[in-house]
C-alpha cells in the first residue's frame, strides 16, 4: 500500500476497524478498502495488538481518505469499537472486521440505504464466504449474514437483527446510548454477544433497521475446525450473558428469547442424536455455554452488584 494518490469521491462516513495480532489479514482488509470506486473519509483502524503495525500506522491520506491509526493499550473488540466511534469524525459510522474483504461498491451499496437526513436509521448488509486461506478451515458461528431479502425492522424483534460487521450505525445514536458494552464481546469473559445487545438498545432508542442484501461483504475463513469448535462455546456464553443481563420478569422479551433459543437446540439435539452425533454434541455445548453465561453474569453483575449496593 502506497500513501498518497489522487483524490477521489469521498463518503461522508468513517469507517472503524478493530484488530488484534493479524497484521496480513488486516492489511489485506484496508487494501480492499482502499481500492473501492468510491472512499469513506476516513478508515480508523483501532489495533490492540502487543506490537504496532508500522505498515498501517504511515499510510496518512490515500485518495483523499485518511487512514487514522490507534494503538490502545485495553483489550476487548467493544472497547475498540468503542475507540473508534469516539474518535470518529462523520456522522455514520461503519463497522468491518479485520477478515473482511470488501468489493469496489461494497461501503457505497451499504451507505445507499438511507438518506442523509435520516439519523435514526442503521443499515446492514451481507457477509457471505470468501474463498477459504487454505484447506480445513472453516467459518465460525454466526460469521455470515445470508438474507438475501431487503427488510425494515423497528421496535423490539424476536430475534437479532443488527449483525457484528458490515454495518452502518448513526453516529450520535451510538454516543446516546454508550456506544457498545464493553463486557460483551471478543476479548472478554463474555467473548460473545455485543451484536444480540446493540440490537436491542438500538431498537428500543427508536431505530429503524434496514437490510440491504446488495451490500456484500466477504468474510475469510482462517480458523481450524478445532478453533471453530472451541468458538462455539465461547459465543454461547457471550450470548447467555446478554440474555442475563437483560432479563427481567418484569418485561420479558429477553427471557422469551432465551427459552426459544433453548428449546430449538435442545430439539435439534434430540433430533440429531442418531444420525449426527457430532450435531447433537454441538448443541448440547451451546446450551451449557448458554448456561453458564448466564449464571456467571448473573452472580458477577446482579447478584455481586446488589450486595455491593446494599453494603
Amino acid at each position: 500500500m502506497n500513501g498518497e494518490s489522487s483524490p477521489r469521491e469521498l463518503l461522508a462516513t468513517s469507517v472503524v476497524i478493530a484488530t488484534r495480532d493479524r497484521p496480513r489479514l488486516l492489511s489485506d482488509t484496508v487494501q480492499s478498502i482502499l481500492a473501492g470506486g468510491q472512499l469513506p473519509r476516513e478508515i480508523i483502524v483501532v489495533d490492540q495488538s502487543a506490537r504496532p503495525n508500522g505498515e498501517i500506522a504511515v499510510l496518512g491520506s490515500v485518495g483523499g481518505c485518511e487512514v487514522r491509526y490507534l494503538h490502545p493499550g485495553a483489550r476487548g473488540a467493544s472497547r475498540a469499537r468503542n475507540a473508534g466511534l469516539y474518535a470518529a469524525s462523520q456522522p455514520t459510522v461503519v463497522i468491518i472486521d479485520d477478515d473482511m474483504l470488501l468489493g469496489d461498491d461494497s461501503l457505497e451499496r451499504l451507505l445507499a440505504g438511507k438518506r442523509s437526513d435520516e439519523d435514526r436509521v442503521v443499515i446492514t448488509g451481507r457477509v457471505l464466504a470468501a474463498s477459504p486461506d487454505g484447506p480445513g478451515l472453516a467459518q465460525p458461528p454466526a460469521a455470515l449474514i445470508t438474507q438475501a431479502e431487503p427488510a425494515s425492522f423497528t421496535g423490539r424483534q424476536p430475534r437479532q437483527v443488527v449483525p457484528g460487521p458490515n454495518i452502518a450505525l448513526p453516529r450520535g445514536v451510538m454516543i446516546e446510548i454508550g456506544g457498545y458494552d464493553e463486557r460483551l464481546g471478543p476479548g472478554t469473559r463474555f467473548p460473545a454477544g455485543e451484536d444480540h445487545d446493540l440490537s436491542l438498545r438500538l431498537l428500543d432508542a427508536g431505530c429503524e433497521v434496514r437490510h440491504v442484501p446488495d451490500a456484500v461483504m466477504l468474510h475469510r475463513a482462517w480458523r481450524t475446525r478445532r478453533d471453530v469448535a472451541r468458538l462455539r462455546w465461547r459465543y454461547a456464553r457471550g450470548v447467555g450473558g446478554f440474555y442475563a443481563k437483560h432479563a427481567s420478569l418484569y418485561d420479558p422479551h429477553v427471557l422469551e428469547r432465551a427459552l426459544r433459543e433453548v428449546k430449538a437446540r435442545a430439539s435439534r439435539a434430540a433430533a440429531s442424536t442418531a444420525s449426527s452425533p457430532s450435531m447433537a454434541a454441538a448443541q448440547l455445548v451451546s446450551l451449557a455455554g448458554l448456561l453458564c453465561g448466564a449464571v456467571e453474569w448473573w452472580v458477577r453483575y446482579r447478584l455481586l452488584a446488589r450486595g455491593g449496593s446494599a453494603g
